[in-house]
């Protein structure tokens, strides 16, 4: 309770301190060279960011947030808002539900297997898919390779992503090396016969 209020408290003085230089600014912007409305836009995100990082508990830099709509972090993960007024809808949701006006964490993989190797091992990227989901996505979007979570869900998946990712990284180098000997092995026993 007090370290959720100490960090509250952090979000509140950065808010405070950015209305207080704002309204400074404001009242001498026709004698100032600054460009106010970029001074709130950045106080903004960078509010949006704290908020992240501290109601959330996102593993983010708060001054890194570029967007109050959507934001990258990597390849395969995001956050941002959905819904059909922010253009973003889910292409083939499992259930068939849409998001409406919500704030997910998105974790995507449009080339599937294709992240672990030319050749797409298929079974490793299913292990790792059947361990994404078990973090609770809200919506999942199979057919795509798409999963969405709830912001007030996303802390573990969100950061706990980067180590299950490399952890697959690490077992795709010992399985290519398997599955490279295993074809070659074929090609070797086919010109064989």
């Amino acid at each position: 309770m007090l370290l959720t209020l100490r960090l509250r408290n952090k979000y509140m003085i950065a808010k405070e301190a950015y209305k207080e230089i704002l309204e400074v600014v404001n009242k001498y912007k026709d004698i100032c060279v600054y460009d106010v409305s970029d001074m709130d836009s950045k106080a903004k995100k960078h509010l949006f960011g704290i908020e992240l990082n501290e109601k959330y508990g996102l593993d983010i830099k708060p001054r890194d947030i570029r967007s109050l709509e959507y934001n990258n972090f990597g390849d395969y993960r995001s956050i941002g808002w959905w819904g059909l007024k922010y253009n973003r809808t889910i292409s083939w949701e499992d259930n068939g539900k849409q998001p409406e006006d919500e704030l997910l964490c998105y974790l995507g993989f449009s080339t599937g297997a294709y992240i672990f190797g030319d050749d797409y091992p298929t079974e490793l990227f299913k292990e790792f898919w059947e361990e994404l989901k078990t973090f609770n996505p809200k919506y999942t979007d199979t057919t795509n390779k798409n999963l969405f979570f709830s912001i007030d869900n996303a802390k573990s998946i969100f950061n706990e992503f980067p180590v299950i990712l490399k952890k697959y990284y690490e077992k795709n180098k010992e399985d290519s090396k398997r599955r490279k000997i295993k074809k070659l092995q074929s090609e070797l026993d086919n010109l064989k016969e």
